[in-house]
């Protein structure tokens, strides 16, 4: 059966409006006004003791924004008149749907609201009269079942999409040129093995030895098939194989019982062609699908930004580690159309995008946003790395000619917003940083990487 819509739920929240005498909304209103500020610090107190609402709501940046956020709610929502209540309904949506976005359980919102409604009824007791007690206190619990009840179908809404996104793009990822990939993480596994090898004949330290896990190999295999192959047996085979490298055996290559090294080179040879064994199983397993892949420079619509964002949030919170978010924009892109042609154009695009993509680690990610905006996902990285990374991308580009027209070269441009995610759970708010950054490197004159 389909939900009502804004209007019809906005004529009911009237309705729930208007059952209500004046003084009694005005006495809630006042009560808002002066309590709101405990109001919120008691919500965000009772969910913190939730060990699950902790992980969402543990962040700094989070404290520093939520309890003024609900404040404003609650102001918003406990006016004695709403001029626009369809305007009052789009806000709960957006609520919902934030909430979808972060991956808050439903039933923390509830709860949240029932420790709202408690927190209500004891003030409500302590302030107003008997006699308007009752009235005030069914006000408060029919509003906010009201927005609950709104924001929990748009978080229903948004977390099914969100579901059907997370399979599409596993599937996806599944099957996008198999044999190429096949090919490269063979040879990157193999690159990392003689690197290891190379390092132990040269007696270097051990600090010194590369970690499989945050090798080139590593980091695709734990941000892009450890996702694409879940539920597979090999995955867990490969896992403890990537373990046993990094965690036992690199440690005993420089034991000073020469048998012990040998073991340990030994047994990491055999892993690494187990694995590589394992993965050839998976792969095989794979078959063509090309829905996500912008059709004119193959590269990542932004149809799967959202499940690709919030695995990195989480791996993040996991491990620790953060992802840089750099936002990529050809300079003058126009003119080149104007003056060239839009053949000329899309030939730039391909071009720019083979660069961006031939630029990047087997962990990380491009998209193409749309026009002739981009988006990288720098996954495992720091401030400096990020920045020192958009800089070499932009000198990259400025100093490689496009051809067009057959014998026609352009030079071409671009300007780079660079953002750290900080650990909040919501994607958006580094897209949003992220894009200021272009603007602003854009607004001092193009060609330039801007950090924010």
């Amino acid at each position: 059966m389909r939900y009502k819509d804004r209007q019809q739920l906005g004529d009911e929240w009237q309705t729930l409006l208007q059952r209500t005498s004046t003084p009694a909304r005005q006495a809630v209103a006042a009560l808002v006004e002066t309590h709101q500020e405990s109001f919120a610090t008691h919500f965000y107190q009772v969910m913190l003791d939730d060990t699950t609402a902790s992980l969402f709501l543990s962040n700094d940046q989070v404290k520093q924004r939520l309890n003024p956020s609900m404040q404003r709610w609650l102001g918003a929502m406990f006016s004695v008149e709403h001029d626009d209540f369809e305007a009052l309904v789009e806000q709960q949506e957006k609520i919902g749907q934030v909430h979808a976005r972060i991956d808050i359980p439903v039933n923390l919102v509830l709860n949240g609201a029932r420790q709202l409604k408690l927190a209500f009824y004891r003030q409500i007791n302590r302030d107003m009269d008997a006699a308007m007690r009752g009235d005030a206190s069914v006000y408060v619990s029919d509003h906010i079942d009201m927005a609950m009840e709104i924001m929990s179908h748009a978080y229903s809404v948004a977390n099914d999409r969100n579901a059907r996104t997370e399979e599409a793009y596993r599937l996806f990822s599944l099957t996008q040129s198999v044999g190429d990939e096949r090919e490269r993480q063979r040879s990157a596994l193999l690159n990392w093995e003689n690197t290891l090898m190379y390092a132990v004949a040269a007696q270097q330290s051990a600090d010194s030895l590369p970690p499989l896990a945050s090798s080139e190999f590593g980091l695709w295999y734990l941000h892009k098939a450890c996702h694409a192959f879940e539920g597979a047996p090999e995955i867990t085979t490969i896992n403890q194989r990537i373990e046993q490298i990094d965690n036992q055996w690199l440690d005993k290559l420089h034991s000073a019982e020469s048998a012990s090294r040998l073991k340990a080179l030994s047994d990491i040879r055999d892993a690494t062609r187990s694995i590589l064994l394992l993965l050839d199983n998976m792969l095989e397993r794979a078959s063509g699908l090309e829905a996500g892949r912008d059709s004119l420079t193959s590269l990542l619509n932004r149809k799967f930004l959202p499940v690709v964002l919030n695995r990195e949030i989480e791996m993040g919170r996991r491990a620790n580690k953060r992802f840089a978010l750099l936002m990529v924009d050809i300079d003058h892109f126009k003119a080149f159309n104007d003056n060239h042609g839009h053949d000329a154009g899309d030939s730039v695009l391909q071009q720019v995008a083979s660069l961006l993509d031939a630029a990047t680690r087997g962990g990380d990610y491009v998209f193409r946003m749309g026009g002739e905006e981009f988006l990288l996902v720098l996954v495992d990285t720091d401030p400096e790395g990020s920045r020192l990374f958009a800089e070499r991308l932009r000198r990259t580009i400025a100093h490689e000619p496009m051809l067009v027209a057959g014998d026609t070269l352009l030079n071409v441009t671009i300007s780079v917003g660079v953002t750290l995610h900080d650990g909040h759970p919501d994607y958006q708010r580094s897209l949003q940083r992220a894009d200021q950054a272009l603007y602003q490197a854009k607004h001092n004159g193009r060609n330039c990487v801007v950090v924010q």
